[in-house]
């Protein structure tokens, strides 16, 4: 009898569209995932962009999925804004063997996480990406002490996205029995497939993108906005230049797009720094693949699945120890650095700048590393969690 799984979560993402065809393929399973919002599939305005945003990769291929009504009044991120009642009731009714939740973000979320399981007990599992990496106030430490720990005594199983969200559950109470590792990952092959012919000849493409090809070639493919810190890149970069000959790519947009601009015409850096702009899904292998270090310096990161993107493309990467991939995926493949830190960082670049070899290996060990990091093993741990639920 096949293993009935549905999946909750705000609205199709690129990242995990791989996941859920993955799993929808695996012999044994019948998955079905809920979206409770329809951001992305028409054309959005997304706040961080700043823009309307459509995504260009198919994002409802090949798996079943649907749209429970919304009843929100104004339908969005907010907590109210997802309200969708029939999935808590899916729930209560034991349509489904396990349901797996992506976090606690939303009303419809929370009530599906405490929705009545006495008929048919459909099993709970939560997947977050929240970890301890940023810092809160007494007062919001304890009130997510007695609020978590309320919500989590209804919740099966857990399953974490690496080592730091594991490190989470577990500072909430959570038996470590209870707790699976179902790794944050993205389509490694479609990276790697697309960006093969950037990274072969990373001086060709380099010219399509308008980027300098005598130098090393540093990377920052985010959303352009305060938290992600992009401006710490560029005073790293401005200082590293100096004394080594490197070049820095932007690719993003958003609300410290003016800022960056100023502070790049004020550096004096307009021959050294190339802003590229909003890219789409598709656009972004080709980028990845002519570049060589990949730069995130963010001061709140649960994850950041670009690092993930940019080591399938073959790049090493450079990540402040707010980022949570950063203590999973870094491995010989380039370095973490302090959040802030804009000195050490710029240390970095200007000895990697002077040492290609060294930028060389560190692709490589990006290679290896991100090849044991990929969709097939997120799949294999969301299956152990849960059978381990429904076997509890």
């Amino acid at each position: 009898m096949a293993l009935r799984i549905a999946i909750l979560t705000s609205h199709p993402v690129p990242y995990h569209v791989p996941f859920y065809r993955e799993l929808a393929q695996r012999p044994g399973v019948e998955l079905e995932v809920l979206f409770s919002h329809n951001h992305g599939v028409n054309p959005t305005f997304d706040r961080g962009f700043g823009r309307e945003v459509i995504f260009d990769v198919p994002l409802l291929e090949g798996y079943r999925h649907r749209f429970p009504r919304n009843y929100a009044w104004h339908p969005g991120f907010a907590f109210t804004g997802q309200i969708n009642p029939d999935v808590p009731l899916a729930v209560a009714r034991g349509e489904y063997d396990a349901i797996l939740v992506h976090g606690y973000a939303t009303l419809t979320n929370v009530a599906t996480l405490l929705a009545p399981r006495a008929i048919g007990r459909t099993r709970i599992l939560i997947r977050s990406e929240t970890t301890l990496l940023n810092s809160r106030s007494p007062s919001k430490r304890i009130a997510k002490q007695i609020f978590l720990r309320a919500l989590f005594r209804n919740i099966d199983h857990f399953l974490a996205i690496g080592s730091r969200s594991r490190e989470y559950y577990e500072a909430y109470g959570i038996d470590p029995a209870r707790i699976t590792v179902a790794p944050y990952t993205v389509d490694n092959a479609y990276f790697a497939g697309r960006s093969a012919s950037a990274r072969q000849d990373p001086g060709a493409a380099r010219e399509r993108l308008g980027l300098p090809t005598d130098r090393p070639l540093f990377l920052y493919c985010s959303k352009i906005v305060p938290h992600k810190r992009p401006l710490d890149v560029l005073r790293a970069f401005d200082i590293a230049r100096r004394s080594s000959r490197c070049a820095l790519a932007y690719v993003g947009l958003g609300s410290a797009m003016d800022d960056l601009q100023r502070e790049i015409r004020r550096l004096r850096l307009d021959r050294d720094v190339f802003v590229l702009g909003f890219r789409n899904q598709s656009e972004l292998p080709e980028i990845y693949g002519a570049c060589d270090v990949f730069v995130q310096a963010s001061e709140f990161e649960p994850w950041g699945m670009v690092v993930n993107e940019a080591m399938a493309s073959g790049m090493a990467v450079c990540l402040s120890d707010a980022v949570g991939s950063a203590y999973d995926l870094v491995r010989g493949n380039g370095a973490m650095f302090p959040v802030g830190d804009v000195v050490r960082l710029a240390q970095l670049l200007s000895e990697w700048a002077r040492e290609p070899a060294r930028i060389s290996e560190m692709k490589k060990a990006s290679d290896l590393r991100i090849r044991e990091w990929g969709v097939e093993q997120t799949v294999d741990g969301v299956l152990a969690g849960v059978r381990r639920a429904v076997d509890s």
